[in-house]
């Protein structure tokens, strides 16, 4: 895995995953993502370059909550 998307349920949640990820030398872009079915409706995206992977696991071993993983084709 080399980049993606990583979609939260709020923005409170992506900003407190953004400098999680900031924290460890990990950058990201937030964006407004619309209409995501397992939210029934808005979410926000943390767009990752690279080490999606680990992006991931810092957030699981921070304990933020997100809804899904978009892998970048």
């Amino acid at each position: 895995m080399s980049g993606g998307t990583i979609v939260l349920s709020s923005i409170t949640w992506a900003i407190r995953a953004q400098k999680l990820l900031e924290a460890q030398g990990i950058a990201s872009n937030m964006r407004k993502i619309s209409k995501i079915g397992k939210l029934r409706g808005c979410g926000y995206g943390l767009e990752i370059a690279d080490h999606l992977e680990a992006a991931v696991r810092i957030l699981d071993n921070g304990k933020i909550k997100y809804i899904d993983v978009i892998n970048q084709v």
